[in-house]
């Protein structure tokens, strides 16, 4: 029986730590105000390319240090493309852009905190 109440006692502890970790990525973490992108680079006709941007987006909002998830396109497939679009229409932190499109928005020639980015 006293296993048990050990059990619980870890549980109950596990549980409120990760409730407070998440109360405080939600509410004090501090505003991003630098566009720091995770950058997904995508060739082809990747296989896997809905399993990875999944896994990007999910880090680019729940990793903290990321705001936007970049998808550098590197000659990607039509159905790649495709595939890309609609995950970026689907998701508000998802661009879609070249090189020098990403160029710019690191050196600031674009406005980074005005409109919606546009997504082709």
């Amino acid at each position: 029986m006293t296993i048990l109440r050990f059990l619980e006692i870890c549980l109950t502890g596990i549980g409120a730590w990760a409730l407070v970790m998440l109360l405080y990525r939600l509410f004090l973490m501090p505003a991003k105000r630098d566009f720091m992108p995770l950058v997904l680079p995508v060739k082809g006709g990747a296989d896997s390319v809905e399993g990875r941007l999944r896994w990007a987006c999910w880090q680019a909002r729940m990793g903290g240090r990321y705001g936007v998830l970049y998808i550098l396109d590197c000659g990607m497939g039509e159905e790649t493309a495709q595939i890309c679009r609609r995950f970026a229409r689907e998701n508000d932190n998802v661009v879609i852009g070249d090189m020098q499109a990403l160029e710019r928005r690191i050196a600031g020639e674009d406005d980074c905190n005005g409109e919606k980015s546009v997504v082709y």
